[in-house]
């Protein structure tokens, strides 16, 4: 009967949306800048074309997805480009300072209105904390993990041979330095068990950014504005690096390769954003267990580090507007839509599970060799992460390998309601628009020092005086009295 009434609750939903599609013939033609990395997925027309099918019948529009990475994105700006829906975030089209140039629309009060169901898909919670502190809405989150948990994943095999409990939880990486360390004697002497491209990610991911460009922020739970190198547990992660490297764990190039350069067919540790239940067996190709080594946090960051927007054009035609809205909308309420978008064409790129095939897996996608090849977009980046179905792998549907954990959104949710961190800026976010010359100086800095110190080739404390110095040149210590002040302003006009 729930799985009825649950059929009949989406069939309605998609409905609702579908009254968007009008009597016109030709559909409303939307564009997407959506983020990747160094590759895009190689069938992304194919992929386009089943989607444009879908929401022609569903709504009237169509939307053509480009993928750009963050240099391509930023040239596609200044260049005059627009496009109608952007993917944007902390570390990717910076968000806040696209907001501080007025590259996005404001859509306050206009998504209960245009779009009530992509509403109604996220808490309250989200939409205050995706809001600016002007009191603007110039992003949709993506829904999924808002509040962050952040992991180290290994091979469960390895540790358990090598007579190594690793904890659920750990408080500083060099908790696992014995672990590797035991690790490294059994593998050839070209290989390591930390493999790293450019620098591991999401190692500042627990400090409250305000701002991810200048790398400033607050220690999470705090008030003070700081350089991320005045967190210690940052700091700990970095020197960590640094002993690691030393001790001949890391590869050796670590600080030439990018994150897509690193081979993942070979057994490594790996640092993840997850939450509870997530299992990384079925894209590493092997056992696989994870550490966690903090989280959840819950914080404007966490919520705006992913996001969509729609161009500031869209404010004067709002027909397009609308369409934009609805097009994000029904990636929230067409399952099918959203399992398109992220794994690809349905009997091409992957199938679902039947029960006959495995009670286990039944509902979960079985990604076909041609879409783990060919369509591997970042699901993170897409309007509902947390609607998509849960993929499994071959051996798991033959029995082979542990069951996949299907209800691990709900676990997430236990976990957020259970034992959050809540930060104390929340809400908050820098006009950073006086600092443009400033940031870019900044940028060129990092550039050049931080591959190094991030993955431990030079230790940071050698070149820490060095970089700092060069950092307040460029006025770091003015925009984190510049942020500390607008901060104290509006924690002010919130009676904190």
């Amino acid at each position: 009967m729930k799985k009825l009434m649950s059929a009949i609750l989406a069939l309605l939903m998609v409905l609702s949306v579908a009254s968007f599609a009008g009597a016109e013939s030709e559909p409303i033609k939307l564009t997407w800048a959506m983020g990747t990395g160094d590759v895009a997925p190689i069938d992304n027309a194919m992929v386009l074309e089943e989607l444009n099918k879908m929401s022609r019948e569903a709504i009237g529009v169509e939307c053509d997805i480009q993928y750009f990475t963050n240099d391509q994105i930023q040239l596609s700006i200044q260049s005059g480009e627009v496009y109608d829906i952007y993917y944007t975030c902390s570390w990717y089209n910076n968000f806040n300072q696209c907001v501080s140039q007025g590259l996005f629309a404001n859509l306050d009060g206009k998504i209960e209105e245009l779009a009530p169901d992509l509403y109604a898909s996220m808490t309250e919670d989200v939409w205050a904390l995706a809001h600016s502190a002007d009191g603007g809405l110039y992003g949709i989150p993506v829904k999924k993990d808002y509040a962050i948990m952040n992991f180290i994943t290994y091979p469960a095999d390895i540790a358990a041979e090598l007579g190594f409990e690793i904890p659920e939880k750990i408080g500083a990486w060099s908790e696992l330095t014995d672990f590797l360390v035991a690790w490294k004697e059994t593998l050839p002497e070209n290989e390591y068990p930390v493999l790293v491209g450019g620098n591991p990610p999401g190692m500042e991911s627990s400090f409250d950014f305000i701002d991810r460009t200048a790398m400033i922020g607050c220690v999470f739970g705090t008030t003070e504005v700081v350089s991320v190198f005045d967190d210690p547990a940052v700091m700990e992660r970095y020197r960590t690096m640094a002993d690691w490297y030393a001790l001949g764990l890391v590869n050796p190039d670590a600080a030439q390769l990018t994150e897509t350069s690193v081979d993942t067919t070979k057994e490594r540790i790996s640092f993840v954003q997850a939450w509870p239940g997530y299992d990384f067996s079925v894209s590493n190709g092997y056992n696989t267990e994870m550490t966690c080594y903090f989280g959840p946090n819950l914080s404007t960051d966490g919520v705006q580090g992913s996001m969509n927007a729609l161009s500031i054009t869209l404010e004067d035609d709002p027909a397009r507007m609308e369409a934009a809205l609805k097009y994000i909308e029904l990636v929230h309420v067409d399952k099918l839509f959203c399992d398109t978008m992220r794994y690809g064409v349905q009997g091409y790129h992957w199938n679902y599970v039947t029960e006959e095939q495995s009670e286990a897996c039944a509902g979960g996608v079985l990604r076909t060799e041609v879409g783990t090849s060919n369509y591997n977009p970042w699901g993170f980046s897409q309007p509902a992460y947390f609607f998509t179905s849960i993929e499994v792998s071959q051996a798991q549907v033959d029995g082979t390998a542990k069951a996949p954990v299907l209800n691990q959104y709900e676990l997430y949710d236990e976990a957020i309601e259970t034992s959050a961190n809540v930060s104390a800026i929340s809400g908050f976010t820098w006009d950073s628009s006086a600092w443009t010359q400033n940031l870019a100086e900044i940028t060129a800095i990092k550039e050049e020092y931080y591959t190094d110190f991030a993955t431990g080739t030079i230790p940071i404390d050698d070149i820490f005086e060095e970089f700092m110095g060069k950092m307040n040149d460029a006025g770091l210590q003015d925009m984190i009295a510049d942020a500390q002040a607008q901060l104290d302003a509006y924690l002010e006009s919130k009676g904190a």
